[in-house]
């Protein structure tokens, strides 16, 4: 029953994703087209590439025309030597002009998925946190992969092979006309109705390339998260459930995308009845003029007819799959252009300066904030901390100590009173200035691909190796980092793998030294290592913390003891504060946490975030 609700509110997301994006949008056309004349200079080559091989496919029945007409049946060898000559440099030139429209087409549709791609990773970087609450990163990843992918291919294959084909369509339709008007108008007689299935072929390719694109979405959306849940899953036994989950998912999708080949696969057998009965107009109509010797129609005249029908409606079978392309782009290009047009709520002020060199005195004036309107996790809030103060912060799930942070570090920004730094709101100063002055430490440490050293020098990429194993030796990592074959040089997994938790949360901590900040916020930071490993911590955070204003989110009581400060927060609100000592001896909520935390055994004093 579960599983079938899972499933049923999947696919009600496909379906609304379906339903909000346009069929067909010229501006969004013109858009994906802006990319391509960045590169003006191929952008011409490539014109005058479709202009030769459109110029020269024309010229090649024409030619074979002449030769029957004036060389064969007049019997004149120096035409029919001459016609074979230009028949084979017009090959080689149609050939010439193909390879270079293929090339300069490459060209442009690598320098677009680069350029796009670009813009996008530069988006993401600029987003606010805001936005991936609401974000699956699958789907995200989608955007960045196949999304672009398929747009580079629509616009470099579509569009400029759409734009070659029609002029290539002008050029025959010129060349007929230059034989007989007669036989053209018998060869276009089936255009019409050739046009109306188009349309509906396209209508129909449309829906289903809309839907393909969405299931395949939701396909990437199920395998990142299945792969970044895998420990959960097997600890929970899940594997089993998720397979099925995956298989209804991914039927989905193959029927998604079946129905999108049925679609493109029967225009095609229809162009070739239409090309088939006009050429067997043609044959017909041409043939018995060419017999009646009163006629200017001649043998020479309907070979070359009969070539440029089949000519004909070769651009025109393309047309059907190019446009089944463009529409198959529609909606990736809707959901990249989604992204890039996403407000970035958390920009500068034009008039943001940067942030001096700060002492550390953090205010918090009477602060509101709500993630969603009308539910708000932090209720007039007031905190001051001087420099070198150690503000500890407790309180059970979900009673805003994370949200603090977040605030501090202007993640978010406040709903209502304001976070000053130094008598600075952080919303008139650039975030790079506040972010470079203020070092975070996660629960769960992050870590990069790459080596231990470029790993602690993130947050300091123009570091030298003496200042990245000063900042080691501070937290007490040097030691293990030089037990390693490769020294600093050891490569790091994805996501630290390789490394032990309490490793992994030593060179979080590296990195943090290493930016010499004023603030200092850790976020549960010992929690998950053990206590031999939280003694090594303790002891660099002592070294660490001196001097500089921290904000401490713990469980053990070994990081609040010393606090200068504790806060007790209980939806959204101070409830109490004071130092240790007092709270306890208050008896009040702090009380109850840290007796709750001596039963378990853990020195706990709260919950998570």
């Amino acid at each position: 029953m579960k599983m079938g609700m899972q499933t049923a509110q999947a696919r009600g997301t496909f379906e609304q994703e379906e339903s909000e994006y346009a069929a067909f949008d010229r501006q969004l056309l013109a858009r994906l087209l802006g990319y391509l004349l960045r590169d003006r200079r191929r952008v011409l080559v490539a014109s005058l590439a479709v202009l030769i091989v459109s110029g020269f496919a024309v010229a090649q029945p024409i030619i074979i025309g002449v030769a029957i007409d004036r060389g064969i049946r007049a019997g004149d060898p120096a035409v029919l030597s001459l016609a074979a000559l230009g028949f084979l440099a017009a090959t080689v030139l149609h050939a010439g002009g193909t390879h270079v429209l293929l090339l300069t087409n490459a060209h442009l549709g690598q320098n677009m998925l680069h350029a796009m791609r670009v813009q996008l990773f530069q988006k993401y970087q600029r987003l606010p946190l805001r936005f991936y609450d609401r974000q699956i990163t699958g789907r995200l990843i989608g955007r960045m992969a196949s999304d672009v992918e398929q747009i580079g291919e629509a616009v470099t294959e579509g569009a400029i092979g759409l734009v070659a084909d029609v002029v290539l369509l002008i050029g025959i339709v010129v060349g007929m006309l230059l034989l007989s008007w007669q036989l053209t108008l018998i060869a276009l007689a089936a255009a019409p109705l050739l046009f109306l299935s188009g349309i509906v072929f396209a209508r129909l390719a449309r829906a289903a390339y809309r839907r393909m694109r969405a299931r395949t979405s939701t396909l990437n959306g199920v395998i990142a998260e299945s792969i970044l849940g895998m420990r959960v899953t097997q600890a929970f036994a899940r594997e089993r459930v998720n397979a099925q989950r995956f298989d209804t998912v991914n039927r989905a999708q193959a029927r998604a995308q079946f129905r999108a080949l049925t679609v493109s696969s029967s225009a095609e057998p229809v162009v070739e009845v239409f090309a088939a009965v006009s050429t067997g107009l043609v044959l017909w109509v041409g043939g018995s003029l060419a017999v009646d010797a009163s006629t200017e129609v001649s043998l020479g005249v309907v070979t070359a007819f009969i070539l440029l029908v089949d000519r004909f409606f070769g651009p025109v079978q393309e047309l059907a799959s190019r446009w089944d392309t463009m529409q198959a782009a529609m909606s990736s290009a809707e959901r990249v252009f989604e992204i890039l047009d996403t407000d970035e709520a958390m920009t500068d002020r034009p008039d943001a300066a940067e942030l001096p060199r700060v002492q550390g005195r953090v205010s918090f004036q009477n602060v509101s904030f709500a993630y969603e309107p009308d539910r708000p996790v932090l209720r007039g809030v007031d905190i001051q901390a001087e420099p070198g103060d150690c503000i500890a912060l407790v309180g059970a799930t979900g009673a805003g100590k994370t949200t603090i942070i977040n605030l501090l570090l202007r993640f978010y920004d406040v709903t209502g009173g304001a976070v000053l730094i130094d008598g600075r709101d952080v919303r008139g100063v650039t975030q790079t200035s506040l972010r470079r002055q203020v070092a975070l430490v996660l629960q769960e440490p992050f870590l990069f691909s790459g080596s231990i050293h470029d790993n602690i020098a993130y947050g300091r990429p123009d570091a030298t190796r003496a200042q990245v194993v000063q900042a080691a030796q501070a937290v007490r990592l040097h030691e293990y980092v030089q037990s390693l074959p490769f020294g600093y040089d050891t490569q790091v997994e994805e996501r630290g793998g390789g490394l032990s938790t309490g490793q992994r949360q030593l060179v979080s901590f590296a990195r943090a030294v290493l930016t010499d900040p004023r603030v200092l916020v850790l976020d549960e930071a010992t929690s998950s290592v053990d206590t031999q490993t939280e003694g090594v911590i303790q002891a660099a955070l002592q070294t660490l913390m001196r001097g500089r204003t921290s904000f401490v989110i713990a469980h053990r009581l070994s990081t609040v003891r010393d606090a200068t400060e504790v806060l007790v927060l209980d939806q959204g609100r101070v409830v109490e504060r004071g130092d240790h000592r007092a709270l306890l001896a208050r008896r009040g909520i702090y009380y109850k946490l840290y007796t709750l935390g001596l039963a378990d055994g853990e020195g706990s004093v709260g919950g998570g975030p």
